[in-house]
């Protein structure tokens, strides 16, 4: 199982503010950190972040920049690396398409992002 770092909430608003955006939102974004943390796995984590910064929209603008960038480097963290262009569209269709459940996210997170041998 892999484990993750924690996320903080400053830190995520600080990059946020890198795409433009502004936090519109607070207590969207402190549940999606809260609910990120409490997982243990990855994949789970990372799927709560998609979901959480991507269709609850706690910034103005930026929102799946912010979450994409977070993904890549947490992941990147746990040796797991994206193909950009897939999660690219990965993020896209979760957006497009609302998709809320966090198995479906977990499925397309692992469909572009896979563990370094």
């Amino acid at each position: 199982m892999c484990m993750k770092k924690e996320i903080i909430k400053s830190e995520v608003i600080e990059l946020n503010k890198q795409f433009g955006g502004a936090l519109i939102n607070e207590s969207a974004l402190e549940f999606t950190v809260e609910m990120a943390n409490r997982q243990e796995n990855i994949y789970l984590s990372n799927a709560h972040v998609t979901r959480g910064i991507i269709l609850n929209h706690p910034f103005l603008d930026g929102n799946k920049r912010t979450a994409a960038t977070i993904i890549v480097r947490r992941f990147a963290d746990e040796e797991i690396v994206c193909n950009e262009e897939k999660l690219v569209r990965c993020v896209v269709s979760i957006a497009k398409n609302n998709i809320h459940s966090i198995i479906k996210i977990v499925q397309k997170l692992r469909k572009c992002c896979k563990k370094i041998k």
